[in-house]
């Protein structure tokens, strides 16, 4: 059974926490809070891998770590960023 991640960072003074986790058929989630509010999510699928002879959990747990350190990098290059205060 493949399980997943989930990791705190502290980027400009903010803390995120990023959660990946397998999903249904093959799916792959990735969600991203800030002080307990989702601020991001991602979904891919992985389907046709998991139906094919070459599936194996390990090779599975790379695409989940994969899409992980993909968000992480996001959120360290600034493209994912926390929501802007409402206007008054």
């Amino acid at each position: 059974m493949v399980t997943g991640f989930n990791t705190d960072i502290k980027h400009n003074g903010v803390v995120y926490h990023i959660q990946t986790e397998p999903r249904k058929e093959g799916g792959i989630e990735t969600t991203v809070y800030m002080r307990g509010a989702v601020i991001h999510s991602i979904k891919t699928s992985q389907r046709n891998f998991v139906l094919s002879p070459e599936y194996s959990d390990d090779k599975f747990k790379r695409f989940l770590e994969d899409q992980h350190r993909l968000v992480i990098g996001r959120i360290r290059s600034g493209e994912i960023r926390p929501p802007a205060p409402p206007q008054p």
